[in-house]
């Protein structure tokens, strides 16, 4: 395991690691994250394994853009509106999935899950996703224990890692909101510090 600074050198390193299979922890604008390729079936059970996460809850996905949302998603004028307004930001929305290859990976029930994603605004995570483009990502703690925006106490409690990306600490650490946009409607799941339902439903209007 490497903990190294969200400087070129560094975010190069967890780059490669992302792109050879490996768990990444990294900041974000919540909280840390860990993640790794989400077209990697077997990276993917490793953050499932290293959380102690139930595989019956998918991974939501980081994307870089807007335009690679909807290379694996479906989005109407309502969650495009959305999304336009909120990203980067600290709101997940839940989509219909357009790629087979991410519903396998992922572990995706045809029919019944969406694909959850999201663009952050922390500059190290946009660096490293400009390198990945994707990392399918969730809070960097063992399921069950509260989030952090600590990279000590990542450190200190999570292990099978390959590669830290330490961005210091994070302010006022909070996880992101997240609705469900499929089907024209917007339905809260997680109501995150930032965002209201009022804040979404009148920038959808």
């Amino acid at each position: 395991m490497y903990r190294v600074r969200c400087d070129d050198s560094g975010i190069s390193r967890a780059a490669r690691a992302v792109r050879d299979g490996g768990v990444v922890i990294f900041p974000t604008d919540t909280v840390y994250g860990i993640g790794c390729d989400p077209y990697n079936a077997e990276a993917v059970g490793r953050v499932y394994e290293i959380k102690s996460r139930d595989f019956s809850k998918p991974l939501p996905v980081l994307v870089d853009s807007i335009r690679t949302a909807l290379l694996v998603s479906s989005m109407d004028d309502v969650s495009m509106r959305i999304a336009e307004r909120f990203w980067p930001g600290p709101l997940t929305i839940i989509l219909d999935v357009t790629d087979q290859a991410l519903t396998k990976s992922l572990r995706l029930e045809q029919g019944r899950d969406g694909i959850a994603l999201r663009i952050p605004s922390h500059a190290c995570t946009r660096r490293l996703l400009d390198a990945c483009r994707m990392i399918a990502g969730t809070s960097a703690n063992l399921s069950g224990a509260g989030s952090t925006g600590d990279p000590d106490v990542c450190a200190d409690s999570m292990s099978g890692y390959d590669v830290m990306l330490d961005g210091g600490m994070i302010d006022n650490p909070a996880e992101s909101t997240v609705i469900d946009a499929r089907m024209g409607r917007i339905e809260m799941v997680r109501e995150g510090r930032s965002l209201s339902l009022d804040d979404i439903r009148g920038a959808a209007s």
